[in-house]
């Protein structure tokens, strides 16, 4: 449960995936095949520094904030800047979803198949004061603490951007 919430509430709980030491080695060495090609086919977007080596949001925030100062100074034109906290992002991930997208960046079938198969079939249960629930099965969400979480994110959220106004900086 979370610190200083209401266990009567689901929202107080986060959940926890009891992971393999060897998937984790495994889903290391596929993050970092799928991570080379995207980099290596620029498929992430430019800006794109959560969860990336050798990005930074810091980076992000102080572009966008020269960018206004410079719209509001030398422009003379309005102009805001808006940030997202996203909660819960990892858990709404839609498998499908997802996979659709790796099917359409044509990443190569290996990985393909085997995050189809990382993200399929996968179950979960909530135990409650000692009492299991019967397990059920996941559509959305990627396992807490597994290296591929965020680069699955990443990949799935990338084209948000995509129809923002050329005249917009983001």
């Amino acid at each position: 449960m979370k610190p200083k919430k209401d266990k009567q509430h689901p929202s107080s709980y986060r959940p926890i995936s009891l992971l393999s030491c060897f998937g984790k080695l495994l889903e290391k060495i596929i993050k970092q095949r799928l991570m080379l090609e995207l980099e290596r086919r620029n498929i992430l977007p430019e800006h794109q520094a959560g969860f990336r080596p050798g990005k930074s949001t810091i980076y992000n925030i102080l572009r966008l904030e020269r960018y206004a100062q410079n719209q509001l100074r030398c422009a003379r034109r309005h102009s805001a800047v808006i940030l997202f906290d996203i909660k819960v992002a990892f858990d709404s991930v839609w498998h499908n979803g997802l996979i659709y997208k790796l099917n359409d960046l044509r990443l190569p079938k290996y990985i393909i198949n085997y995050l189809t198969s990382f993200l399929k079939d996968r179950t979960a249960s909530i135990e409650i004061e000692n009492v299991l629930s019967k397990q059920f099965h996941l559509k959305s969400g990627t396992p807490q603490g597994s290296p591929l979480s965020p680069l699955l994110y990443i990949i799935y959220t990338a084209d948000s951007m995509n129809e923002i106004p050329t005249h917009t900086e983001h």
